[in-house]
């Protein structure tokens, strides 16, 4: 995972939160997609849940690229104590599944991470519009927000498409916790695959926290 890729996963889960932030195009009225099921899909099993995904995707081992996160999350947010920390300090507890499509070119396959987080889900929207600024920059602008419901679920939907990077993020609050599901691809394939995208987000069964 690159340094550009790392600073967008930071940025969308500070930036679900940010419901007013001002440089976002909203449309919170967007109807749920109905797109049609491919029926080359698959159950794959991550932490604390499941997600079904064209049966093209390999399971990656998220342990293998973590001292590369952590340095940049830690560049990125500090090393100090504070309500952001979390992202740094429990990562790789927090990482649900991490994975890419094999059947796209090597060159540009989506890749897809999903992150749980529990500290994330309380905080207010003051504690983040600032570091959400700082971190986005001027590709904030370049960012659609939209409110979805995906086989019942309520998801915010962030999507960016701009030369030859593409991403879309999606993010619910379920069992007390944020959920990122974010698919990092080409602006060809996110055209293309958007629609298996919102299939995959709906279908995820979330285990039930235990007291």
């Amino acid at each position: 995972m690159t340094k550009r890729m790392l600073i967008i996963c930071a940025a969308l889960m500070l930036a679900v939160l940010a419901c007013n932030f001002p440089g976002f195009k909203s449309n919170p009225s967007s109807p749920a997609p109905t797109p049609t099921p491919d029926p080359g899909l698959q159950v794959y099993e991550g932490k604390g849940m499941r997600i079904t995904l064209p049966n093209t995707y390999v399971t990656a081992d998220i342990k293998e690229e973590l001292p590369a996160i952590l340095e940049t999350l830690t560049n990125i947010l500090g090393t100090s104590e504070g309500p952001l920390s979390s992202l740094v300090t429990n990562l790789e507890d927090d990482v649900s599944w991490w994975g890419y499509d094999s059947g796209a070119t090597a060159v540009s396959p989506t890749r897809l991470l999903v992150v749980r987080n529990t500290a994330l889900a309380k905080l207010p929207v003051s504690v983040l519009t600032l570091a959400l600024e700082q971190i986005l920059g001027n590709q904030t602008t370049l960012v659609n927000r939209d409110s979805l419901s995906l086989n019942g679920r309520s998801v915010t939907r962030l999507t960016y498409s701009h030369e030859a990077d593409a991403w879309a993020g999606y993010v619910f609050t379920e069992q007390s916790q944020l959920w990122l599901v974010l698919f990092l691809t080409t602006p060809a394939n996110m055209a293309a695959q958007q629609a298996n995208f919102e299939i995959s987000v709906g279908s995820i069964e979330i285990d039930a926290v235990q007291p």
